[in-house]
């Protein structure tokens, strides 16, 4: 009875006849086990493995060998599209970079709250295409610079954040509403203010639903809420100063 040889491209092995299996008590297992102790096996059998054959789509079947390289250059080809990707994340990330660098020292220069707000805004709405940036000030912090968005900012801290210092996800139809009024906004980040998030709440948001989410890299944007918060106090401060000059 003669001996053939079956195998897959996904895990070439050797096979034999159902009755011969049968009558020798052999498995696939077992000559894969066999194959895995003696991984020279193929090095003493030159001329067999130059003789198999394994099923292909495409070409009926091909040799051992041919399988294999064709293994490789999948192989090749994914790592290729893996490396592009990596380049592309890295490029973007470079720029994202860039743009917070350049932004961080206009920030000292803001001499007002609503100065400040509108340097986030038109640095981060127009280079990184950002729906909205919203800065909102705690009363119970700054009782002189009382904010209408007080409550809002209550609900926000219980319903979303409990006692995180951030929240990086998607907003209900109202939540969106109160917060970003008209922008078209379908995710979102809010950053508290403050050591313990009692100065104010920083908020960015995204037209791209799967921009803002749980498994995304906060530091840059935390580092932004940090600068923040050490000049928010100075300029809360000197905008009471003025307006009580007044």
């Amino acid at each position: 009875m003669s001996k053939t040889v079956g195998a897959t491209l996904a895990e070439p092995m050797l096979a034999v006849e159902p009755e011969l299996a049968t009558e020798l008590g052999l498995s696939d297992g077992h000559i894969v086990d066999y194959l895995q102790a003696e991984p020279d096996f193929f090095a003493r059998q030159r001329g067999l493995l130059a003789q198999l054959r394994v099923p292909h789509q495409e070409r009926g079947s091909v040799s051992f060998v041919e399988a294999k390289l064709e293994q490789q250059k999948l192989r090749i080809y994914e790592l290729e599209d893996d490396i592009t990707g990596l380049l592309t994340v890295a490029g973007e990330n470079e720029r994202i970079f860039r743009v917070y660098m350049d932004l961080m020292p206009r920030i000292f220069e803001c001499t007002t709250v609503t100065e400040l707000e509108l340097c986030l805004r038109r640095c981060l709405q127009e280079q990184l295409r950002l729906a909205a940036v919203r800065l909102i000030v705690d009363g119970r912090a700054f009782p002189n610079a009382a904010s209408p968005d007080g409550e809002q900012l209550e609900r926000l801290y219980r319903e979303r954040m409990a006692s995180q210092g951030q929240y990086l996800g998607r907003l209900g139809k109202e939540e969106k509403l109160r917060l970003f009024q008209d922008s078209l906004v379908n995710s979102c980040a809010l950053i508290r203010l403050g050591a313990k998030g009692e100065l104010g709440l920083l908020a960015f948001g995204s037209t791209d639903a799967g921009h803002y989410g749980s498994d995304m890299d906060t530091f840059l944007i935390c580092q932004l809420a940090d600068l923040v918060s050490r000049v928010l106090p100075k300029l809360v401060a000197a905008e009471f100063k003025s307006n009580d000059g007044r």
